[in-house]
């Protein structure tokens, strides 16, 4: 499993080189996206990365910074594939999931009046995501299991609007924070993870470290991610406290690297 973090800022002004939240998932041939961030298909696609293998988005919330390069992924993906006159996403379809199905249906309705109608020789199917086990491969090899977050307020219904994204794949279980309360961390990372994005953007690193360690969380990987100004300035100066507080199996994300999971 291969995790490219391909924007990386929180949702504050912009600063040079770095963009929103965007991650995207690659295992066994397919693409898996953790948000859609204002530029994430545009670094992927730079990147060498094949967003025509889009098998699946999952949008943690629906704000801004996590949701306003969605539009322009799916464009992207139609675009490509008529450049490429290959027709690669033939009968494909792509699964898009959110806690506010309103929201992908906007986009929807505003790439349907885009060149050629929005056309497409794939389909897009969207689904409102509820806790639990929402998505699993043909081969049960790859699977993802959202976690409730208390970033936002309910909606009037009683229905969570944000969530984390706990991705299994074979032997290996990764976490993705979304945007979350320190609290949550107690109910979205597992007894032991190979790897958790965690959120920066509201947090201070070693808030986030004590928080892990004092309910025995066992994290081989920390990868801080979605960050505020304060690690944006100077992301040296944040690595030296994050290996402080957690040791050295941390990393400071930026945008448009990739990992082995």
């Amino acid at each position: 499993m291969k995790i490219h973090t391909l924007g990386t800022s929180a949702g504050t002004k912009p600063f040079p080189d770095f963009h929103h939240s965007s991650l995207a998932v690659e295992a066994d041939g397919e693409l898996y996206w953790i948000d859609a961030g204002e530029c994430g298909a545009y670094t992927a696609h730079l990147k060498g990365i094949d967003i025509l293998k889009t098998k699946a988005v999952f949008i943690t919330h629906p704000h801004m910074d996590h949701v306003g390069g969605l539009g322009n992924l799916l464009w992207y993906i139609r675009k490509i594939n008529a450049v490429n006159k290959r027709n690669e996403t033939d009968g494909r379809n792509i699964d898009i999931f959110s806690p506010v199905r309103e929201t992908v249906e906007g986009f929807m309705t505003v790439l349907r009046h885009t060149e050629g109608d929005f056309i497409c020789p794939h389909t897009h199917t969207v689904h409102t995501v509820k806790e639990g086990l929402i998505y699993m491969s043909p081969d049960k090899s790859f699977r993802v299991y959202a976690n409730p977050t208390e970033h936002m307020e309910k909606d009037p219904e009683g229905n969570c609007r944000s969530f984390s994204y706990t991705v299994t794949h074979n032997d290996k279980t990764v976490v993705f924070s979304g945007d979350m309360r320190l609290s949550d961390i107690k109910n979205i990372l597992p007894e032991k993870c190979d790897a958790f994005f965690v959120e920066t953007g509201h947090h201070q690193i070693e808030d986030i470290c004590e928080e892990i360690n004092k309910h025995n969380k066992s994290v081989k990987q920390l990868f801080f991610t979605h960050h505020g100004g304060y690690i944006m300035r100077s992301p040296d100066e944040a690595l030296i406290r994050a290996k402080k507080s957690f040791g050295e199996n941390c990393v400071i994300c930026r945008d448009g690297f990739s990992y082995d999971i």
